[in-house]
């Protein structure tokens, strides 16, 4: 999926979990019971119509209080899903990039204001690009993916190193001046992933995983190869819609899956709730450094409205702070909130493309004692087409 698509998915998912849709305000009979039976209740009649298939994990001042699985994470070998089967991240990804950058700061390594030319000095066509504007998506670098779709072989794992060469012997224009403007870029986070490792002399495989994933707890999750045969304990694989029919097809590989730093990330929705505990600690970084990652950009003389911070969207409303991201990749759909006043969290990930985005606010509703309704839907069949 090229990077454009990404984004207005990303801007639909945003809009989904900004607002009530109908499907929250349908005429149709009330689920009674508790919070939890009535979460437990929407998802598994969300599974029941094929809207679903995935984990979930919720929780409440840093409590779990509902974790499951529905469904497959194999069609073909028909493996059930458990909260801990490890997801394909996709754009949720990023959010570790950042985190690994955000270490390398506090080790003194680096600094947000780098200019990235100081780490990856033959980008010399890209002048005036700090690392901070590409934790903040505000540099205006090209398109890598459209960069590899146009100038790459497609039969050959795309990769950091490749998208770097593609960059010096092309360079494409930027597309707006560094810091003028925001526009989500996968091709940042990719540079980011880049930069660690030429500053860590590790992959970026190794550094995550020494640096951040061992010390949260988080032992199942790590950066894939991207290659086929990829050996992933509780691995999910993603399937897609058939367009204009209702059957799922394998949509697990794509010749870009090998490129890391804006996806890439396996982990459960078990190591997903570490992740959000170890935030509230120093194990990693400081909580002053945290904070800073969760101050919104700002622009060139502080233009335009501002709400993502470091791998993270900020929202700040009626004083509550909520950080979240979506990711979309080869037929995953992932999601992570979190309300750092409350310390609650609500994970999602799911591998059939398919997910309405306004459980959220269901979710929501259930948790502040309130009912919440389900709007009935035609099931859709989960077979695989051949």
């Amino acid at each position: 999926m090229r990077a454009n698509q990404l984004l207005k998915i990303g801007v639909l998912f945003l809009g989904f979990l900004l607002s009530l849709n109908g499907f929250a305000q349908s005429d149709e009979a009330e689920t009674d019971g508790s919070a939890i039976a009535i979460i437990d209740n929407l998802f598994n009649e969300l599974h029941e119509k094929g809207r679903f298939n995935g984990t979930v994990l919720i929780s409440d001042n840093n409590k779990v209080i509902y974790k499951k699985g529905f469904g497959y994470a194999n069609f073909i070998t028909k493996d059930t899903l458990t909260p801990a089967s490890v997801f394909r991240l996709a754009s949720v990804s990023k959010q570790f990039t950042a985190m690994g950058i955000m270490i390398l700061k506090e080790q003194g390594k680096l600094d947000y204001d780098d200019d990235i030319l100081k780490h990856l000095p033959e980008l010399s066509f890209y002048k005036g690009v700090s690392i901070r504007k590409l934790l903040w998506h505000t540099s205006g670098m090209p398109d890598y993916v459209d960069l590899l779709y146009k100038h790459a072989d497609e039969k050959v794992l795309a990769t950091n190193k490749k998208v770097i060469e593609l960059l010096v012997e092309h360079h494409p224009n930027f597309l707006f001046t560094p810091g003028e403007k925001y526009e989500y870029s996968n091709t940042g986070y990719n540079l980011l992933a880049s930069i660690i490792e030429r500053i860590s002399g590790q992959s970026f495989r190794d550094f995550l995983r020494e640096n951040l994933f061992d010390k949260a707890g988080m032992t199942s999750s790590l950066v894939c190869t991207g290659k086929t045969d990829e050996d992933i304990y509780n691995r999910v694989f993603g399937y897609k819609y058939k367009s204009g029919t209702s059957k799922l097809k394998d949509s697990d590989y794509d010749f870009l899956n090998g490129c890391v730093g804006d996806g890439a990330v396996y982990a459960s929705v078990e190591d997903l709730f570490k992740w959000d505990q170890v935030l509230y600690t120093d194990k990693l970084v400081s909580q002053a450094t945290i904070k800073e990652a969760f101050t919104p950009y700002t622009l060139n003389k502080n233009k335009g409205k501002s709400d993502y911070g470091f791998g993270w969207n900020v929202k700040v409303k009626k004083g509550k702070t909520i950080v979240d991201h979506t990711g979309s990749w080869v037929g995953f759909l992932t999601f992570i909130k979190r309300d750092l006043d409350s310390q609650s969290a609500v994970i999602i990930l799911n591998n059939t493309t398919d997910l309405p985005w306004y459980v959220t606010d269901l979710i929501a509703k259930s948790l502040d004692g309130k009912s919440v309704k389900i709007k009935k839907k035609k099931a859709l069949p989960r077979k695989l087409y051949k």
